[in-house]
């Protein structure tokens, strides 16, 4: 599924769940946004990754975009999709539906 969206729109995705031995729960946003630079998350001349990072031992969630890609989908917009399209699954321990879910409605706000 992000394979093909990224061959439709040149938007890369990464999705990394996190382990609670690789960072403390107040680092978790700092964490995630180090490992999108350093992964080279997005297309460099276009700034346009995304990297959704999951914590389930923390209950904590962050999606961090490229500038290229806050122009579409602020930051304020992905706290939005994340309460909307990934919450309510995950709340129900459904952990790989909610990921869908929220893949799809990220995928659609992009487009």
């Amino acid at each position: 599924m992000i394979h093909t969206f990224e061959q439709r729109t040149t938007i890369e995705i990464a999705v990394v769940t996190i382990d609670s031995t690789l960072t403390l729960p107040g680092n978790f946003d700092v964490f995630t946004l180090k490992m999108m630079k350093s992964w080279g998350v997005g297309k460099k001349e276009k700034n346009n990754g995304i990297l959704i990072g999951i914590s389930r031992s923390y209950h904590r969630m962050r999606i961090q975009n490229g500038y290229g890609i806050e122009k579409v989908l602020t930051n304020a917009g992905t706290k939005q999709l994340i309460e909307e399209a990934f919450l309510p699954f995950f709340k129900k321990g459904a952990y790989y539906e909610g990921v869908v879910n929220g893949l799809k409605t990220l995928m659609q706000r992009l487009e």
